[in-house]
């Protein structure tokens, strides 16, 4: 007795680092955005004195200077960027990701299995060491400092591929072999059979895609060049409402960091449920 009571005490203590031990962690990782969230609503001066804590007098003055001031039209056409290059990417990855999936699981031809495999070992090329050759290509083609240089490239998404292969893979056969039986051939399959089945699966895709997207940095940052197609997250570290343009007011910063932020939280928020059961076998 005495010796579990001693064993049920060193897991009650075990338990208990753990827990504060994952506490600090999550402490650790919010403490930026709260940082971010609380600055954004700050003047200079409590800025200074109060970086971290949570604002005395809020003030909504460097929303306003945002996108009414100075940097108000890079904002807003930042933010435009952002949509339109974010939107039709996440769409057109979703959908050949599907195709690929499908043709994956349904074709059957010499190699498949090797061409697969050759696919996910690519994932462990850093995307950083094709970015010169890549910029060679582009130059030559004239897609510089151009909405298609953003939305093209990356689109036949390995990751998003292999998430729908898995996905579909999994699904019943019975139900494909019976509509193949009644007439139906491979693309309607996919259009009525497959592709409402994998609704889950395509919605973890379209998430992890669309944040990965809005929140990218080196890409366009290398490949484009003027405001006029730079999307915000490019353009935000750039914006100074500062007249001389030598000092960053951080408040105005922090709350165009805010509002960025906002979208992908809204995202993940209302297609968490798709994200959760898509990443899981059907």
């Amino acid at each position: 007795m005495a010796r579990s009571q001693s064993n049920g005490g060193r897991w009650v203590g075990t338990k208990g680092v753990l827990n504060l031990f994952l506490i600090g962690t999550a402490v650790l990782a919010v403490y930026p955005f709260l940082v971010m969230a609380f600055g954004g609503f700050k003047t200079p001066g409590e800025l200074t004195t109060n970086p971290s804590g949570i604002p005395a007098h809020p003030t909504t003055s460097n929303l306003v200077d945002l996108f009414t001031g100075s940097t108000g039209s890079l904002m807003w056409r930042g933010l435009l960027n952002s949509v339109v290059v974010t939107s039709l990417y996440t769409a057109i990855t979703v959908i050949l990701c599907a195709m690929a999936g499908y043709a994956f699981v349904a074709y059957k031809f010499k190699g498949k299995n090797v061409i697969f495999a050759l696919l996910v070992t690519s994932m462990l090329v850093p995307f950083e060491v094709n970015i010169p050759s890549l910029y060679l290509m582009f130059s030559k083609i004239g897609w510089l400092d151009t909405y298609q240089v953003q939305i093209w490239p990356g689109t036949a998404s390995v990751l998003g591929m292999f998430m729908a292969r898995q996905f579909m893979a999994g699904l019943p056969g019975e139900v494909f072999e019976a509509a193949r039986i009644d007439g139906a051939g491979h693309w309607r399959v996919f259009q009525r059979i497959a592709l409402p089945m994998a609704v889950p699966a395509l919605g973890a895709v379209a998430v992890i895609t669309f944040v990965a997207k809005w929140s990218d940095y080196l890409w366009p940052l290398i490949m484009v060049s003027s405001p006029q197609h730079e999307p915000i997250m490019v353009l935000l570290p750039e914006l100074s409402t500062n007249q001389n343009g030598f000092i960053v007011e951080y408040q105005v910063l922090l709350a165009g960091a805010l509002v960025i932020t906002v979208p992908i939280l809204l995202v993940f928020l209302r297609f968490q449920d798709k994200f959760m059961t898509g990443t899981t076998a059907p």
